[in-house]
């Protein structure tokens, strides 16, 4: 049996929403609620509906099988932010969040962060939200069950704000809102240029920056495309008569991260800079560009 106080600092939230943010057996609502049904989750040792409200001091138990924290997988993390409730770490692209493969963003963490000393503490650092396979940059991880649950909250009330760095096919100016729907739900996208570079690909590469209002699946490179300005190295989106660039990665990364803090209330505010291989791309196209020129110059001196 595993067992849980409610700490200080919930507020009334209802059993099946808490419980699924705090037993690693009972991963979403639905599992919470049919364990309330069965008598295996309980609030202060007797059953009750799934809908009942929990506050500070209640005791929930848990009677089933519980996940194992995942094989510590040996892969160092950048972590801009960490104290004893929470991490804000580097995920680095090409790794997945969370699965059931070894090599998960997730088992790094338990290789990275150990459990705090604290009363409230996860049996290991979970991630709070999802970043794509391709996709790197900023995550937040709970190392509490109030962080858990709190961060899973104001995901939910859209209190989290997150701003991506990406390097798009073509040549976009000023700053704009996408709000095309994707997979029939609404969507919204903000999107200002940053910075445009010479390529001998597409001509121009522009350097937004991008603030997704929304979560959905894919969003940012679904929204990008529909605009006829598809993230470089987007193999899924890209249409088939643009250019590819292949072998380099996706252009996309989570540079800055913003969020209430779960104990405090205040502000939390993370960004690191661009990695150096999207620099690393520009100088390579403008050295292209560059010699593309001078041999097109010298051809027209030749001849004439």
């Amino acid at each position: 049996m595993e067992q849980h106080v409610i700490p200080a600092g919930v507020n009334s939230e209802r059993l099946d929403r808490y419980a699924s943010g705090v037993f690693s057996g009972l991963p979403s609502k639905a599992r919470a609620r049919k364990a309330a049904k069965a008598g295996t989750l309980l609030l202060n040792h007797k059953p009750v509906e799934s809908s009942r409200f929990v506050h500070p001091g209640d005791i929930l138990s848990y009677t089933g099988p519980a996940r194992r924290p995942p094989k510590p997988y040996p892969l160092g993390l950048e972590m801009p932010w960490v104290d004893e409730t929470l991490a804000v770490v580097v995920k680095p692209a090409g790794l997945l969040t969370n699965g059931n493969r070894y090599q998960t963003l997730e088992a790094a963490l338990v290789h990275n962060l150990p459990p705090p000393e604290h009363p409230d503490s996860l049996p290991w650092a979970r991630p709070s939200h999802r970043l794509d396979f391709r996709t790197g940059g900023l995550l937040i991880a709970a190392r509490t069950h109030l962080a858990q649950v709190a961060l899973g909250r104001a995901f939910e009330h859209r209190q989290v704000e997150k701003r991506y760095r990406a390097i798009v096919s073509g040549r976009l100016e000023g700053a704009g809102t996408i709000d095309t729907p994707v997979e029939g739900r609404n969507a919204e996208t903000r999107w200002e240029a940053i910075l445009h570079s010479p390529s001998t690909r597409v001509d121009t590469l522009t350097t937004l920056d991008l603030w997704p209002h929304t979560g959905r699946t894919h969003q940012l490179r679904r929204h990008m495309s529909s605009l006829g300005h598809p993230i470089l190295g987007d193999d899924k989106y890209t249409p088939e008569d643009e250019p590819l660039l292949r072998g380099k990665g996706l252009f996309l990364w989570a540079v800055a991260i913003s969020f209430p803090h779960p104990v405090t209330g205040e502000r939390v505010e993370v960004a690191i800079d661009e990695p150096p291989r999207f620099e690393a791309l520009r100088r390579r196209e403008r050295a292209r560009v560059a010699r593309w020129k001078e041999a097109e110059q010298t051809g027209s001196s030749s001849h004439s």
